[in-house]
């Protein structure tokens, strides 16, 4: 694997592996916000994802000759995607299209459409602000799980691969 091809595998790895962390944490209502700062990567990722699949000739996509796409990577990219629009719409309905809000005297509401829904308890709007990570978190578990297995599969179908193919 190419040193440009493996660091960006490694940061899509790392990417995939923090969001997974960070998602898991909202099951037990703790929202971990710093990880806000992996979108901005996430649009530098994924054209140079792009751009790596650029770089491989037509031919080598769909030929057999170059190693095969895993039938779990396939399998694992459509189950995250699936994942990520289930997780969207259940944790939006959790939230009832709002999202927590602390006012200014220190009230806990849930915001929707810049109008106080309700009020909200302590516990509420912890378990709301994990619902809300939760959200973002599955979304960019997915992108950069499919960044990773996408480079992966430009590996295989890249010449440098063809050293380790099993022929069939």
């Amino acid at each position: 694997m190419s040193l440009g091809l493996r660091l960006l595998f490694l940061v899509s790895t790392f990417g995939a592996a923090a969001c997974a962390a960070a998602h898991a944490l909202t099951f037990a209502d703790i929202a971990f916000y710093p990880i806000l700062l992996l979108v901005p990567l996430l649009f530098v990722v994924w054209p140079l994802v792009i751009w790596q699949y650029r770089r491989i000739p037509r031919k080598n996509l769909i030929s057999e000759i170059f190693g095969s796409i895993p039938r779990w990577m396939k399998t694992a990219s459509i189950a995250l995607l699936f994942y990520a629009i289930a997780n969207l719409f259940i944790a939006s309905a959790s939230l009832d299209g709002g999202e927590p809000a602390r006012l200014a005297d220190g009230r806990l509401v849930l915001k929707v459409k810049g109008e106080n829904r309700r009020e909200l308890t302590a516990d509420e709007f912890r378990h709301a602000q994990a619902l809300q990570v939760r959200m973002l978190t599955g979304h960019l578990l997915a992108f950069y799980a499919i960044a990773a297995f996408g480079l992966y599969a430009c590996w295989l179908k890249s010449g440098p691969a063809m050293a380790n193919a099993k022929i069939r």
